[in-house]
């Protein structure tokens, strides 16, 4: 992995951002609106993610928020955190106006939301995003194969059975061209392994949750990602 960057999603509190920050994350993604794929009420107010930021000693924030609101809104609640990078909640293209606003700041964005099956063609994975001039990316962040629990499993031990199939090769050839942090079912059993076999990827993510709206979304419990975070970094 050219980067073992960390990043943890739907942080909540600042016991959660320490104990995560010490076990070696370095991005920390805080709803700050609620996301719709889940039920379990981790959003929380500009002034509780501020508090976090002010905790933290390395590991920086990124604010998951509505980004089709009034620049100016955007630009404060991010600066308020300190926060290099943003990231919208839902699978949209930010307002140009937004995104040149967020550059001049020099903040970027996160795309995430984006979702890769197993009989997906790489090509149309980022086609969404293909023609659009200056989307000012930081990462775009997918989230792989999770319509399966074993989502590694199966990338390395069936697909391979099917040419047409989605292929760990693919997800490190997008990632040699594209700034990708991936999710997976990542485990103290597989993390490392994953790690040596997608040397593009430039981080994980892990997405903390306790119930979904609906089947087909991946999620860890922060009990679970803390202690995969702590089996690849101890």
């Amino acid at each position: 992995m050219t980067n073992e960057l960390i990043k943890v999603d739907r942080v909540r509190s600042v016991d959660e951002a320490l104990a995560l920050e010490k076990a070696g994350a370095d991005l920390l993604g805080v709803d700050l609106t609620p996301d719709p794929r889940f039920e379990d009420r981790r959003e929380i107010t500009v002034e509780q993610a501020a508090a976090i930021d002010g905790a933290l000693s390395r590991a920086s924030l990124v604010p998951l928020l509505e980004l089709d609101d009034e620049p100016a809104r955007i630009l404060r609640i991010a600066q308020a955190m300190h926060a290099r990078m943003v990231q919208p909640v839902r699978t949209v293209l930010p307002p140009a106006e937004v995104r040149a606003r967020l550059s001049a700041a020099g903040i970027g964005i996160v795309y995430g939301g984006i979702e890769i099956a197993h009989d997906d063609d790489p090509g149309w994975v980022l086609s969404a995003y293909k023609d659009e001039p200056d989307l000012e990316v930081s990462f775009f962040q997918a989230d792989v194969l999770p319509e399966y629990r074993d989502s590694w499993a199966f990338l390395r031990d069936q697909s391979p059975e099917y040419e047409e199939e989605f292929q760990i090769a693919d997800l490190d050839d997008l990632a040699a061209g594209h700034p990708m942090l991936v999710g997976l079912d990542f485990a103290p059993v597989n993390v490392r392994e994953i790690i040596e076999n997608l040397p593009h990827v430039r981080g994980l993510v892990f997405t903390l949750a306790e119930r979904a709206r609906r089947e087909g979304v991946r999620f860890h419990s922060y009990a679970e990602a803390l202690g995969t975070i702590r089996a690849l970094k101890g």
